[in-house]
């Protein structure tokens, strides 16, 4: 594909508006994927009292960076077409090791943060 600036042939354009419509279909099973992996994430930890598993996280990590790669292949910012037609990507942000904090609960402040 051209760079900024040069022309696109048609048949280059209407390759990717077919790759586009498969893509849009794709987008709506991985949202409604990730939407059950949510609701799933969101029951197993009230049942449990514990967060997801690392395997779970990875998982929906890889899921959110597919659909970034999507988006950024129907948006003209990658010239090539994300999985099935290359390999499946890495996660964007590799899940983080789990610290004994709640993820909504505020780190206890210090005498010291007071004096700023």
């Amino acid at each position: 594909m051209p760079s900024n600036g040069a022309e696109i042939e048609q048949k280059d354009t209407a390759i990717r508006l077919v790759y586009t419509l498969f893509f849009v279909v794709i987008v709506w099973i991985v949202e409604a994927v990730l939407g059950i992996v949510v609701l799933f994430s969101l029951v197993l930890t009230l049942i449990t009292k514990r967060p997801p598993s690392e395997s779970i996280k990875r998982f929906a990590n890889r899921t959110i960076s597919y659909l970034y790669h999507i988006l950024r292949y129907a948006t003209y910012n990658e010239t090539s077409p994300p999985f099935p037609f290359a390999e499946l990507p890495s996660e964007v942000e590799p899940v983080a090791p789990e610290s004994n904090a709640h993820p909504t609960q505020q780190p206890a402040s210090t005498p010291q943060d007071h004096n700023i």
